[in-house]
């Protein structure tokens, strides 16, 4: 979802937002015990459809603005370790009118990788990994939590800071969610990110509600800056079409 859904989305919409926030990304690898030979895209892994062509179109509401970001996958490659997914974004939210690819993996255990954040040249972040990764379904579905550790660089006012994410990826469970495009039965999926910059500690956690055979159907984004509570980002599905 969207620079975010991502988050996640699995496209992240927030991340850029977060970027500007607190000029920070992330990108990273987690660790799990588990091992398997499913094929990528498979069962194993959390509701996520993989094919060429394969469309999201989500309402994503920022704060005082809102708009649409629509997720296209234009590209479906077998590699060494699975499946390698590219998706085309493409944003209209406020002043924000653009179009990125991101990579996403997965795995042929059932685990996916996909970028936390895409920015834009010139924002001083220096993104020193490659993203995150999501356990396979059965670790989701068991609620046992997976940890990254990710390094983040930042140039600011003439600085360069350093600064070190700890990201938590959990299962939450089941829910049923309404969005625009209908009512589904869902896994749920949290992403929480802790770090510490300038003095300050922030919490962000992403919640990503995934469909089957149609993948994310919403994504809430809040912070959590010293006391102070924000939701960054709300995104709903409009439509999911086949490709």
């Amino acid at each position: 979802m969207q620079n975010t859904m991502p988050l996640p989305a699995l496209k992240l919409p927030a991340a850029n937002l977060l970027a500007a926030k607190l000029a920070a990304a992330a990108g990273g690898s987690a660790t799990s015990d588990t091992s398997g030979g499913t094929p990528a895209g498979a069962s194993a892994s959390v509701p996520f459809p993989v094919a060429v062509g394969n469309t999201w179109n989500y309402k994503i509401t920022t704060g005082s603005e809102s708009g649409t970001t629509v997720n296209k996958m234009t590209a479906v490659t077998p590699v060494a370790a699975g499946q390698q997914v590219t998706m085309l974004t493409t944003d209209h939210v406020g002043s924000v009118n653009g179009s990125a690819k991101e990579t996403y993996l997965f795995h042929a255990d059932g685990s996916i990788g996909y970028p936390l954040g895409s920015f834009s040249p010139g924002s001083g972040v220096t993104v020193t990994s490659n993203g995150i990764v999501w356990p396979p379904a059965s670790v989701i579905a068991s609620g046992k939590p997976s940890q990254s550790t990710l390094n983040i660089s930042i140039k600011a006012a003439g600085q360069t800071l350093s600064t070190t994410a700890h990201v938590t990826v959990q299962g939450a469970g089941t829910a049923t969610v309404t969005v625009p495009a209908g009512t589904y039965q869902t896994t749920v999926v949290l992403v929480t990110e802790r770090l510490q910059i300038v003095g300050i500690t922030a919490s962000i956690q992403v919640k990503t509600w995934l469909a089957p055979d149609v993948g994310p159907v919403k994504e809430l984004v809040n912070t959590n800056e010293g006391s102070a509570t924000n939701v960054v980002a709300d995104e709903e599905l409009l439509s999911f079409t086949k490709g």
